[in-house]
């Protein structure tokens, strides 16, 4: 309980990079919506892009697979662990031990991620309402989860920067400062992402029952 407060008392530092963040994910989502719902060919050529790579690439095909075998906590796990190493760490939190230029590369990811979920969700969102209702727990808690990984890369590419942000002249204590930060912030981001893939995946797996 004592771990979860701190990440808390640390997103609320964050708050500023975290609806920075979060604006630019809705945003980016409600670009990639309109654009399908416009018929705009560059979007329409991506959804198609997309879609055939959830039907044939790794590790949708695993997961596809374990859901239509009934392996649902296989699913889970495995959503969860890809999504919390390539989709929160690798890709939105590890580009900000870069200084400045590792913290603009998280902001296009989120820009990218949220466009192609947007993209996406259009079409998902015709389906049925049961299909609306797991797609939208899914967005804000997947999402979600991706918005504090992002902004914590964005806090550690900016703290040797502006180390006085953390009250030091050091930048490297201000780096060292803002990987515990970052530490503090990926408990929620692990919290999300757990609730995300089991929101997914039983949503996923009772809808193909």
């Amino acid at each position: 309980m004592e771990l979860l407060n701190q990440s808390l008392e640390t997103s609320k530092k964050m708050k500023k990079l975290l609806f920075i963040v979060a604006a630019i994910y809705a945003a980016a989502f409600l670009a990639g919506y309109l654009m399908i719902n416009s018929q705009m060919p560059f979007a329409m050529e991506l959804k198609e892009a997309i879609v055939k790579a959830v039907a044939t690439q790794q590790p949708f095909t695993s997961i596809t697979k374990a859901l239509a075998g009934g392996n649902l906590v296989f699913a889970v796990a495995l959503t969860f662990l890809v999504n919390l190493s390539l989709g929160a760490f690798v890709s939105t939190t590890l580009p900000g031990v870069i200084p400045l230029l590792g913290g603009l590369g998280s902001v296009a990811v989120s820009c990218l991620r949220g466009f192609m979920v947007g993209v996406t969700y259009y079409s998902v969102f015709k389906v049925s309402m049961a299909a609306t209702v797991v797609a939208v727990g899914t967005l804000f808690l997947e999402l979600g989860a991706y918005v504090f990984s992002a902004a914590a890369g964005i806090n550690l590419s900016l703290s040797p920067i502006f180390p006085r942000r953390y009250q030091v002249d050091s930048r490297w204590t201000a780096f060292k400062e803002a990987w515990k930060d970052t530490g503090r912030i990926f408990v929620i981001v692990v919290i999300l992402l757990v609730l995300g893939a089991v929101w997914e995946m039983v949503g996923l797996y009772t809808l193909m029952r």
